[in-house]
């Protein structure tokens, strides 16, 4: 057949498993097959909404959007009859804005702990405190982060300058950001109205 299409003299470009587009994601990636069912059951749960992905995970929004959206379906409700769910990586991969970049975000979380928490700067954080100190990052004033925080004032401006601040690593990685003033931000959740 491919010799009577070349005797046509037709432009006929014939893929070849060695294009990066027609291997599968998990061949791809290198994951094995324990690694990509932790990412299935990670994106189908109903818990893991567009905050969790968007601001702990710290995916690119539009990301963290389209995964959900894809996985609520139509209704945009999560665990109705036209949820979309991730049967394979290869699911998750074709969703608009995701690629390998997005996946291995996602694994890494998952492997930093299930439950969400994890140590930036050696102070440890529940899913929720991420959330709640990225808030404070990225809305607080400079003088509620110097003054109630407790930062001193170049780390309060380093953050301030930062702004927008995706994730707790991207916090993290501000100049003068470590240690302290990382449990700082911690211990002013409780505080923290918003």
């Amino acid at each position: 057949m491919l010799l009577v299409l070349l005797a046509c003299n037709t432009d006929v470009q014939v893929a070849t498993q060695s294009d990066p587009a027609l291997v599968p994601a998990q061949e791809r990636l290198g994951l094995t097959d324990a690694e990509v069912k932790q990412i299935l059951a990670f994106l189908n749960r109903c818990d893991t909404s567009f905050d969790l992905l968007d601001s702990v995970v710290g995916l690119d929004s539009d990301a963290a959007e389209n995964l959900v959206n894809t996985r609520d379906g139509a209704d945009a409700e999560c665990g109705t009859n036209d949820d979309g769910t991730y049967l394979t990586l290869d699911d998750v991969d074709a969703v608009p804005q995701v690629g390998d970049k997005t996946i291995l975000e996602v694994l890494a979380y998952i492997e930093e702990g299930e439950d969400g928490d994890g140590t930036w700067e050696g102070v440890t954080f529940t899913a929720e405190e991420q959330e709640v100190v990225l808030e404070i990052a990225n809305d607080a004033s400079l003088s509620v982060l110097d003054d109630n925080v407790g930062l001193a004032s170049d780390e309060a401006s380093n953050i301030v300058g930062a702004r927008p601040i995706a994730s707790l690593g991207e916090l993290a990685d501000v100049a003068q950001i470590g240690e302290s003033a990382m449990q700082k931000l911690k211990d002013y959740v409780p505080q923290w109205g918003g």
